[in-house]
Order: structure tokens, then C-alpha cells, then sequence
């Protein structure tokens, strides 16, 4: 890099609210996204577009995007284009770029930095993983290489962005977000393969990843009519009801597993003891030792909702030990923020440390399933960790002396009273 002063996170912020001056902040995300591409493909092309009329930016923007070789990037180009100032945000990347020594560090800064301005700047649109479980889950690997890496939710690929594959298969059912992925992937050279679809009703076939890793949509309803073809459902013979699309996901992503890969998915806590549906998958998952370790998050961890969830780690390799890891991290916040939970590094360090070996009984248990078994395959923690009541010891014979001595002022208080009392 030329220089170390230059903040790029800061200069597009700066551009953000300057272009909310003219435009409301939800189609923000789309414009910064095209620009943020623009800049990195071809920065003479950014540099025209600054001395266009806003009628002209649209009909040049097609013109160059038919050119690329994304699938979806055209889904960036929104109407509302053509009213704003475009330029304010084409600015602010054509600068960011002259900061970098060359194209290649250039895009590595921009897809490092796009995935967690994005997220924390438009979340109610997204409804995405957020930057909490994205740090907690890079900790987790700690830069561990995955040939194969899968995630039938991705939403803008918070999460993705972070782990070190050397394949990505990333779908998503919004075309705004994977439209966004694959520019965000563009950017560092990485092997994507994406698709915009229902991952719970699309016919797909497995990929044998080493590594799942995926926040899907909380309590959706499904149509079992629609997936009972699907291939990843062959695993359990149950019927399926509306309700069930938690568990839905959760064979899905075992479905995409290679035979020792693991994925890991976040839930609602309510599936660790719901019936019916979702007792049947959690005994077949325990009768074949598939359920690594359980990490109950705190509540506010997700930026749009108070739901309380669980990371829920799926292994079909082998484990690093017998039974069940249990980990609740519920009061592990740092602080709240506006609508969430923020873990500290610290916290995270630690925390991927229990998930790795170290102990820490306060907050880690491991659980057999014989023990399980015996709680009718309930796996919510209220079942395994028991928060002891303190109660504080007496010693009879001093409590016995302080009410002795309360009763003599009683008594002489009493008979002062009485006295004053006689001389009314």
C-alpha cells in the first residue's frame, strides 16, 4: 500500500452519508456495490461516469455490465440510479484505488472491508449472518484450508468471506444479496460457484463439502408437498409438517457433508426440545454420534431479532471427544448494541479455545448420549447445567445474641413509652 493513512472504511462511509443526502438508504446497498466494481474492473470507466448526465449513467452501466462475466451483477443497477448522484460513490472508490500499490491489493482491501459495512449498514434488509458469528467462526477455524465449502443461505457471504476454501458453492433466495456475493468474490480471484434458488426446494444434488457453515430464515413456514423429492429428506422417513423447516435446513446442510465434514448451523434454541418432527432428526443425529458440540448464543446475536439461538455443529468425521460438547456463551457480551449483542475479541479467543479442547467447566460440558437418552432426548441447557443458589451459612449462637439484645431495646423502649405515656 502507498500509504497507511489512508481509511477506506471511513471514505466510504463518508460518501454513504453524503449520498443520503439525495437517496433513502435502502437502495444504498446496490449503488455502493456497482461502484465498489466499477472502480476495481476498469478505473477509467469509474472516471466517466462522473461526467455523465444522470440520464446517461444507466443506459453506460448496462452497457458495461453486459460485458462481465457475472451472472447477477446487472441486478445491482437499480432504477432509482438515475436519480441520484451516482458519482459521490464512484468518487470515493476511484480515490480509495490511487491508496493501493496495485489491483490485487486493491480488491483484497474492498471484499474485506464490503461484507461488514454492508452488513451493519443495511441489516434489516438483509437479514444475514452478522459480524458477530463470522468472527466467532473464523476464530474456530483459526485459517484452517477447506477444499469445498457450502452455504444454502449466504446471504451477502459475511460469513464466507471469511473462511479459507479453495471452492464455494453459495445460493441464496434474494437476488440483491448473491448479486452481491459474487462481486464481493470477484474482488479476491476466489472459485465461486452460486445460484439464486430455494436451497430447500431445489433438486440439488450433494457436493461433498468439508465445511458448511449457515444462518438460514427463523421459523419459516414450508410446504412439505414441495421438498418430500428432495434428496437430502431420504436420510429421515417421517412426515414432515409446515412447522419443521429449522430441521429442514439442518438435513439439508448434513446432506451437502462429505463423510467427515462438518457443518455448522444457527437455529432457534427451541429445536433442542421441540417434539414431534424435530425429536425424530434430533435421534437420528445422537444414534449416529453426528452432533458435535452445541454453543448456546447470547440473546440479541443476530441484529434483527431477540430470538434466542444456538450454534448447532454437525460432524460425520471423527471427534475430538465422546459425547455432546456443550458451551454456553449466553452472558458472553461485551456490550449491547442498537438491536444486538456484541462479543468482545477476548471473549471470542476464548470461546473458540473451549470449542478446541481447553477447559472451562463454567461454561463447557460434555454430555453422553446415555445422559440424553435419559432426558428424552432434550438437549436444552437447563437440562446440563444447573446454576447453583448461593445461600449464605448462620451462626446460630450469634443470631440468637442479636435478637436477644433487639428484644432488650424492645422491652426498653416500651417501658420509656409508657412512662411518657403516665405523664399525659
Amino acid at each position: 500500500m502507498k500509504t497507511n493513512q489512508f481509511d477506506l472504511k471511513a471514505r466510504i462511509k463518508k460518501s454513504l452519508d453524503a449520498l443520503h443526502l439525495f437517496q433513502k438508504a435502502e437502495y444504498a446497498s446496490e449503488l455502493l456495490t456497482l461502484a465498489a466494481y466499477i472502480s476495481f474492473i476498469d478505473i477509467e470507466f469509474a472516471q466517466s461516469i462522473e461526467k455523465l448526465s444522470k440520464a446517461k449513467v444507466k443506459e453506460e452501466l448496462l452497457k458495461f455490465l453486459n460485458k462481465s462475466d457475472l451472472k447477477f451483477v446487472n441486478h445491482l443497477v437499480s432504477d432509482k440510479v438515475e436519480e441520484v448522484e451516482f458519482s459521490i460513490l464512484t468518487r470515493a472508490f476511484i480515490e480509495a484505488s490511487s491508496a493501493y500499490d496495485n489491483k490485487q491489493e486493491y480488491g483484497k482491501a474492498l471484499a474485506q472491508e464490503l461484507p461488514t459495512l454492508l452488513s451493519n449498514e443495511f441489516y434489516y434488509e438483509f437479514f444475514t449472518s452478522n459480524e458477530n458469528l463470522a468472527n466467532l467462526v473464523s476464530a474456530i477455524l483459526d485459517g484452517q484450508p477447506i477444499k469445498r465449502f457450502y452455504d444454502g443461505a449466504c446471504g451477502i457471504g459475511l460469513v464466507a468471506s471469511q473462511v479459507n476454501a479453495e471452492e464455494y458453492y453459495l445460493r441464496d433466495i434474494n437476488q440483491l444479496p448473491i448479486a452481491i456475493v459474487e462481486v464481493i468474490f470477484k474482488l479476491v480471484g476466489k472459485k465461486l460457484d452460486c445460484q439464486l434458488q430455494d436451497s430447500l426446494t431445489e433438486n440439488e444434488l450433494s457436493h461433498a463439502v468439508d465445511l458448511v457453515i449457515t444462518t438460514p430464515p427463523f421459523g419459516g413456514k414450508i410446504n412439505p408437498n414441495a421438498i418430500k423429492t428432495t434428496p437430502y429428506l431420504r436420510q429421515l422417513f417421517k412426515a414432515m409438517p409446515t412447522s419443521a423447516s429449522d430441521s429442514a435446513w439442518i438435513q439439508q446442510a448434513l446432506y451437502q457433508l462429505n463423510d467427515t465434514g462438518k457443518a455448522f448451523i444457527q437455529i432457534p434454541s427451541g429445536w433442542l426440545f421441540r417434539g414431534g418432527y424435530d425429536l425424530a432428526l434430533r435421534t437420528e443425529l445422537l444414534e449416529n454420534d453426528w452432533i458435535d458440540t452445541i454453543i448456546l448464543l447470547p440473546k440479541g446475536f443476530m441484529q434483527h431479532t431477540k430470538i434466542e439461538t444456538v450454534l448447532l455443529v454437525l460432524n460425520k468425521g471423527e471427534k475430538q471427544h465422546d459425547g455432546i460438547k456443550l458451551i454456553d456463551i449466553s452472558d458472553h457480551v461485551k456490550q449491547r448494541a442498537v438491536l444486538r449483542s456484541v462479543l468482545s475479541e477476548e471473549s471470542i479467543k476464548h470461546i473458540a479455545s473451549v470449542f478446541n479442547g481447553q477447559d472451562d467447566p463454567e461454561i463447557c460440558k460434555i454430555v453422553t448420549v446415555d445422559e440424553v437418552r435419559s432426558k428424552d432426548m432434550n438437549l436444552s441447557f437447563n437440562k446440563y447445567f444447573i446454576n447453583q443458589i448461593q445461600v449464605p451459612k448462620f451462626d446460630l449462637a450469634k443470631e440468637k445474641a442479636k435478637l436477644e439484645m433487639l428484644e432488650h431495646e424492645y422491652q426498653a423502649a416500651n417501658t420509656k413509652l409508657t412512662q411518657l405515656l403516665s405523664q399525659i
